[in-house]
């Protein structure tokens, strides 16, 4: 029987509140107006401009690493670990997890770069610095493949066969209950515990 930790609850509870701030903020007559330099829709009303400041405000980065930590918490439940068989797969999933962010990191930078670089209003395309970047991208994608290989390697070699199933299974479980969070924030809807 594993024992959950008392700040198990509060981690769940803190990345969903983060996720819910968006439709939180829309509600709040208190908040301040938004920014001079922060965009909004010509159409949106006040309650929503303030959502989508709050919403800024909070990286993207921030997010998933809220949520890693709700996966995190979720992975013992779902692939039945006891807490010795925990403490082996943790640091393999958290591995797993921060090599995924840096090479998705790496990638928006540099498909950032190709956006600027083959922009419509760039007059003259500099056709070295795209190849330059089109060579770093197919670099960092087969680096990113082979990282990731040796990160599930690693965590399947701790669990059995039907364990490892079952992480696949659970990751993209976690995927799609990532993005039906993401959705539900963003539309400023506070029933997040479907």
């Amino acid at each position: 029987m594993r024992i959950r930790h008392p700040w198990t609850n509060a981690i769940v509870a803190g990345a969903l509140a983060v996720i819910a701030v968006a439709p939180a903020a829309a509600q709040d007559p208190q908040s301040p107006p938004p920014a001079a330099n922060t965009r909004t829709r010509p159409d949106a009303r006040p309650g929503q401009a303030r959502a989508a400041q709050q919403a800024d405000r909070l990286e993207i980065g921030e997010l998933q690493r809220l949520f890693d930590a709700y996966t995190v918490m979720q992975a013992q439940d779902a692939l039945q670990l006891d807490d010795a068989q925990f403490g082996q797969f943790l640091p393999k999933l958290k591995s797993l997890q921060e090599t995924r962010r840096r090479n998705e990191q790496g990638r928006v930078q540099l498909v950032g770069d190709l956006a600027r670089l083959t922009a419509p209003s760039v007059a003259a395309v500099d056709e070295a610095a795209v190849r330059d970047r089109l060579r770093a991208l197919q670099e960092l994608e087969g680096r990113a493949a082979a990282e990731l290989r040796r990160a599930y390697d690693a965590i399947d070699q701790q669990l059995d066969v039907r364990r490892q199933a079952r992480f696949r299974v659970f990751e993209q479980s976690m995927e799609r209950r990532k993005l039906q969070l993401m959705l539900r924030a963003r539309r400023g809807n506070p029933g997040l515990n479907d």
